[in-house]
């Protein structure tokens, strides 16, 4: 999992009691075995259930390398006293770099113009410009902002929606009034919010009906915020003109929207690059470190 300068320092402070070398997620057996003598975990995607930390009466830290909390029985947590931490800062660049690539996929056809290729089809399908077009943008924390920034030097018009920012940070961009205002006005939608409560889709057929026809959708956020099958009758529909999606309700994805050579899918890897896994488990680390300093100053 660490590379050898993280498993140094990692070692210069305390005793590595085990690393998942197996390269895949562990079962809650599995999980309950290893921490029921932790101090503290770095954990990957592994569900830290209610049952899992009940398990583990010596846990005071959770160290998450990735961003979403959803793994996590957060009032267990809450309860038994447990820090969850997350490393929000080293995803922010992969993630937006991902969201980029997805819409430069779909606005350019790629991936249509290749397997077009593989059949030995040479036929030219219409493309079409990023500068200029209207982005909305769902969630403008650090990876909506920094989705916004890319796109504002492409020459796209940026408006965005987020109840929890007050000001509109760039003066270039524009705050949308509501989601609905949004989702009327805009030629890209992009998602980078939490999970909603109970899972409740953001993008479901309400919300496509209000989108301008042809609109394109990038999911690199949680699979939960789009209602699969209401996406599926839009693309049928034309209201929506092609989705790239990172996320999905359930991973692998194999279900009915890989039909349409105009949606890309990737399997949950935006914030996978070189660069930023190892920023990341230095990130988990040190946030480890730091925690349990506190616990056992």
């Amino acid at each position: 999992m660490f590379d050898d300068t993280v498993r140094t320092k990692l070692e210069s402070y305390f005793t590595i009691g085990f690393v998942n070398t197996s390269g895949r997620r562990m079962t809650e057996p599995e999980l309950l075995e290893v921490v029921q003598n932790a101090d503290a975990v770095i954990a990957g995607t592994e569900s830290f259930s209610g049952t899992v930390i009940g398990g583990a009466p010596n846990l005071k830290v959770i160290s998450r390398v990735g961003v979403g909390l959803d793994s996590v029985d957060l009032d267990a947590a809450s309860t038994r006293g447990i820090r969850v931490l997350i490393t929000a800062a080293s995803t922010v660049q992969p993630v937006a770099e991902h969201t980029l690539a997805l819409i430069f996929y779909l606005t350019k056809r790629v991936a249509e113009y290749h397997e077009s290729v593989r059949k030995n089809e040479h036929g030219i399908k219409q493309a079409s410009l990023i500068r200029g077009k209207n982005v909305g943008i769902i969630g403008l924390g650090r990876i909506g902002s920094r989705v916004a920034e890319l796109l504002s030097c492409l020459g796209c018009n940026i408006i965005f929606f987020d109840p929890f920012i007050s000001r509109t940070p760039n003066p270039g961009w524009i705050k949308a009034d509501s989601l609905d205002h949004l989702l009327a006005c805009v030629d890209i939608i992009t998602l980078h919010v939490p999970a909603q409560t109970g899972n409740i889709p953001l993008l479901n057929r309400e919300a496509f009906n209000q989108c301008r026809k042809g609109v394109l959708i990038i999911n690199t956020a949680r699979g939960s915020l789009v209602d699969e099958k209401a996406l599926y009758d839009a693309l049928g529909n034309g209201t929506v003109a092609g989705a790239g999606l990172d996320v999905t309700i359930k991973e692998p994805y194999s279900g009915p929207l890989l039909q349409f050579p105009q949606v890309i899918i990737t399997p949950h890897v935006a914030s996978n690059t070189a660069e930023s896994r190892s920023a990341m488990e230095h990130e988990a680390v040190e946030g480890l470190i730091n925690a349990l300093k506190k616990e056992y100053p």
